[in-house]
């Protein structure tokens, strides 16, 4: 898989350490690149920004329900095929 979305540019601008790479985009693009590693056995991810608080918020108010229902909506068409 040719990941669309990882940027590791952020790795340079830190230092390279403390998990510095991201997936960045629109909160459906990064909730479709979630998915795609999920397709490839991912089953953990962690998922934070540089503002702990805010982000997490963001994440929850955005990120997740998006990627939530795309996961629901998966599922239910392998279902039904």
């Amino acid at each position: 898989m040719v990941d669309k979305r990882l940027w590791t540019g952020i790795a340079q601008l830190v230092g390279g350490g403390h998990n510095s790479t991201a997936l960045v985009g629109t909160p459906e693009q990064v909730a479709d690149a979630l998915l795609d590693y999920y397709d490839l056995g991912v089953r953990n991810f962690l998922i934070r920004g540089f503002d702990p608080l805010n982000d997490a918020q963001e994440y929850g108010k955005a990120l997740l329900p998006i990627a939530r229902e795309k996961a629901a909506l998966r599922a239910v068409a392998e279902r039904a095929s």
